[in-house]
């Protein structure tokens, strides 16, 4: 309707979009019939087939997401990220063929022999299956061939947390942040490498150096403020060893960094009052969730006033102001427990105390060989 009011075509790429924006939202009824409006604009608009798929696939139904790959496949063949998709399908529908996945994920590397995010999901799955070696390959691999996929060198790195030795773990992680530091990344290497610091963290977490853990969280925030998954493994970490004050004042820091109405901080607020119940502070809990309450009303007070602001052209009214104190009190947030001890593989990799020290321990630090070599 919007585009025929602008008097523009009906495009694939507009309902596509549309769609995943509602896919994201949780309305899967309204997703799915802009996917189907994009079909009808374009049959053959791959980006639509494969969302499509890809949300049915989400929502279980095995068939029709089955159905939407194998007719992108039909006109194209060498769609690696298809490929992968159902590959990826096939790994957890509950009559799934190994074999089949495996096959899919193989024809994904043969189109695109490039691809780090096929190299990343095949070897958590085979991970998964149980052969560790050939996980492990994939991702030596897949480093060798895309140095600056971060979320490969993570994969890795946790692997060895799991699977091999500490030591070989932090040489992983060190070799991946030098590989994808970025120029104007500061010390701790910008945004790419917040996702290895924080797996660093966690490593270090649980062979119990904790000082050491504080350095690499503290670096994983320095890259990127906004890694959810750094600031509830740290206070997850300090809530373990009784240290509430620090991660208390974690939670306090990073609540200023996301916006109120961002999922991110209602996780945030989440964490925070499960911490204070779970430590028996059921008075601080409540207090938490109250002013949680009051943030997302203030969120949803200031929409309205923009609104009427908007309707009213009212010059004399700065809106800004208002927006400027909310963004005071925002962050986002990705929840991880450093403690946890699920399988390698069994969740995606890739699927904030005071002045500390930012430095990682020098003989953390230390190039030595390198991994690759070994």
């Amino acid at each position: 309707r919007e585009l025929k009011k602008a008097g523009l075509p009906k495009s694939s790429y507009v309902y596509t979009a549309w769609g995943a924006l509602e896919s994201k939202a949780g309305d899967i009824r309204k997703s799915r019939k802009l996917f189907k409006k994009a079909i009808e604009v374009d049959p053959k608009c791959s980006a639509a087939w494969l969302q499509l798929g890809v949300m049915e696939a989400n929502q279980e139904n095995w068939d029709e997401a089955q159905e939407c790959f194998e007719t992108v496949l039909k006109f194209d063949k060498r769609n690696s990220r298809v490929l992968q998709a159902y590959a990826l399908m096939e790994t957890k529908r509950p009559d799934g063929d190994s074999r089949e996945a495996i096959g899919l994920f193989e024809r994904a590397l043969k189109a695109n022999p490039r691809d780090g995010g096929v190299f990343q999901a095949y070897a958590l799955y085979v991970a998964k299956l149980g052969d560790i070696e050939s996980a492990r390959g994939l991702l030596r691999r897949g480093t060798e061939i895309d140095k600056r996929h971060a979320p490969l060198w993570q994969a890795w790195g946790v692997l060895e947390t799991r699977h091999g030795t500490a030591s070989d773990a932090r040489e992983v992680f060190q070799q991946g942040i030098w590989a994808c530091a970025q120029s104007s990344g500061g010390q701790s290497g910008g945004r790419r490498c917040a996702r290895l610091w924080q797996a660093w963290g966690v490593l270090e977490a649980q062979e119990r150096d904790y000082a050491a853990a504080r350095r690499c969280f503290s670096r994983a925030l320095d890259a990127d403020n906004w890694n959810v998954a750094a600031i509830t493994a740290w206070t997850l970490m300090e809530q373990e060893l009784g240290q509430y004050k620090d991660a208390k004042l974690i939670f306090e820091r990073s609540l200023r960094q996301f916006s109120s109405s961002s999922n991110e901080k209602i996780a945030l607020w989440r964490a925070y009052e499960l911490m204070e119940a779970e430590a028996g502070n059921l008075k601080a809990a409540q207090n938490v969730y109250q002013r949680s309450v009051r943030d997302s009303m203030g969120s949803i007070k200031q929409e309205s006033i923009s609104d009427e602001v908007k309707n009213k052209n009212d010059d004399s009214i700065d809106s800004r102001q208002p927006t400027e104190d909310i963004l005071k009190k925002s962050s986002e947030v990705e929840v991880s427990r450093w403690n946890r001890r699920e399988g390698f593989g069994e969740s995606d990799v890739w699927m904030k105390d005071g002045s500390i020290e930012s430095k990682v321990p020098s003989s953390a630090m230390n190039k030595g060989q390198k991994f690759n070599d070994k």
